[in-house]
């Protein structure tokens, strides 16, 4: 088990490893959302929202990646930020075995 830090609005993809921890760190003000339709993560993630700068290492998590598959978020600097059609944006954390 390895501890993951997703930054955001920064990262596109981020490998993780079944029973890995994953933590988000906001680099800047931005949106976020996620789906996540395995699950992968059984507990869900950082709420879907705005959000700002997280600072002196604060990170949101963590999150135990519980299942593989692929879960495709957005965090867009400007609103919105939807579910609806993130499928299609080269933002992913791909969970494998």
């Amino acid at each position: 088990m390895a501890d993951k830090v997703l930054t955001i609005p920064n990262d596109s993809t981020l490998p993780v490893k079944v029973g890995d921890k994953l933590y988000i760190q906001v680099s800047s003000q931005c949106q976020w959302c996620y789906s996540d339709p395995t699950p992968c993560f059984s507990g869900g993630l950082l709420a879907a929202g705005q959000y700002n700068q997280t600072t002196g290492g604060f990170k949101y998590g963590p999150y135990p990646a519980t299942a593989a598959g692929t879960v495709n978020f957005g965090s867009p600097t400007s609103p919105p930020c939807s579910t609806t059609g993130i499928t299609a944006t080269g933002h992913t954390i791909t969970v494998t075995g």
